[in-house]
C-alpha cells in the first residue's frame, strides 16, 4: 500500500477565494492544485461538530479546496446544491479551470424523506419478509431519481458552453451504514433523523438496522448507476464508501465508534473515509 500524501489542503470559502485571487487580499498562495467542493454536512466547514471529510484529505501536492458549502448547512439537499449560486459562479467563464470537483450529496435527501418512504404500520404487511416491505417503493424510487437529477444538473452546470471546467472530473461518494439511534447533532437541536422517522412509523426495534441499511444501499446503487450505462454522467466518479466505518452501537446516544451522532462520522471516521477516497482522487489528479 502506498503512503498517503503529507500535505493538508488549504480550505477556503468561495468568497475568500475571490478575495485571494481577484482582490489580492491576504498572503499570496500558489497551490499546485485547485479543487472545487460543494455538498452537504459531510463537507461543511466551520460547523459543529468540528469534523468533516475535506479536513481529513491528504495530498502529495500543495492543494487548495474552495468550498461552496455553507457553514451549518446540515440538511442541504441535492436540489439546493444544484441551484447554488456560488457553484454557478465558480463554474462560469472568467474563473480558472478546476483540477477536480468534489461533491457530497444525496444523504440528506434520504434522511429528510425517510418519514414519507417508510410505510405506516397499517399500510404494510403484518409480517414483513425483508426490509423493503417497510417501504413505499414508488416514493423511494422518486427520491432516488430526484437525487440523480440533481447530479445531472450539477454536471450540466459544469459543462455549460464556454465554461472553463467542461469535462473536469467530479468525484462523489456513497455514504455508510448509520445506526438509527437517539443521537442528535450537537450543533443545536437537529436530529435524530432515522430514529425519529422509525419511531413515528412504529418500526420494530429489531428491524431498524436492516431497514436503515436497505435505504443506504438503495441510495448508493442510485449514485453508482450514474457512472455506467447509456445514461451515465460523463466524467463522474462515485467512490463506494459503504463498509468503511465501524457502525455506532445501537442505543448509544453519543459518540460511538466512528460516528459522532446518528448521521455524521467523527474525526476518526472521516479519516477512514478520506483514506478510502484518496487513491481514486490521486488517479484523477495524475499523482
Amino acid at each position: 500500500m502506498s503512503r498517503r500524501g503529507r500535505h493538508r489542503p488549504s480550505i477556503v470559502t468561495w468568497r475568500e477565494y475571490l478575495r485571494q485571487v481577484f482582490d489580492h487580499e491576504g498572503f499570496p498562495t500558489f497551490p499546485d492544485l485547485n479543487l472545487l467542493a460543494e455538498g452537504d454536512s459531510w463537507f461543511t466547514i466551520s460547523g459543529l461538530p468540528p469534523y468533516n471529510l475535506l479536513f481529513e484529505l491528504r495530498f502529495r501536492k500543495h492543494t487548495r479546496i474552495v468550498n461552496c458549502g455553507t457553514p451549518g448547512d446540515t440538511i442541504v439537499s441535492m436540489a439546493s446544491i444544484a441551484r447554488s449560486q456560488q457553484l454557478r459562479e465558480a463554474l462560469s467563464p472568467g474563473i480558472k479551470r478546476w483540477d477536480a470537483i468534489l461533491l457530497s450529496g444525496g444523504g440528506n435527501d434520504l434522511i429528510n424523506a425517510a418519514g414519507n418512504i417508510v410505510l405506516p404500520k397499517n399500510n404494510r404487511p403484518t409480517h414483513p419478509g425483508n426490509p423493503a416491505d417497510f417501504c413505499d417503493q414508488a416514493a423511494l424510487q422518486d427520491l432516488i431519481e430526484d437525487v440523480q437529477d440533481g447530479y445531472r444538473r450539477m454536471a450540466a452546470m459544469r459543462d455549460v458552453p464556454g465554461g472553463p471546467s467542461r469535462g473536469v472530473p467530479i468525484l462523489a461518494h456513497t455514504y455508510d451504514y448509520a445506526t438509527p439511534r437517539d443521537a442528535p447533532a450537537i450543533f443545536g437541536s437537529l436530529g435524530p433523523w432515522l430514529h425519529r422517522a422509525f419511531n413515528d412509523r412504529e418500526i420494530p426495534p429489531e428491524d431498524r438496522v436492516e431497514l436503515a441499511d436497505c435505504l443506504t444501499d438503495r441510495l448508493a446503487n442510485g449514485l453508482l448507476a450514474l457512472t455506467a450505462g447509456s445514461h451515465r454522467i460523463p466524467d463522474l466518479i462515485v467512490v463506494d464508501t459503504r463498509g468503511t466505518l465501524t457502525r455506532a452501537a445501537l442505543g448509544h446516544r453519543g459518540d460511538s465508534h466512528d460516528w459522532q451522532n446518528e448521521i455524521h462520522p467523527n474525526g476518526g471516521g472521516y479519516e477512514k473515509l478520506a483514506k478510502r477516497i484518496e487513491p481514486v482522487l490521486e488517479g484523477l489528479l495524475g499523482n
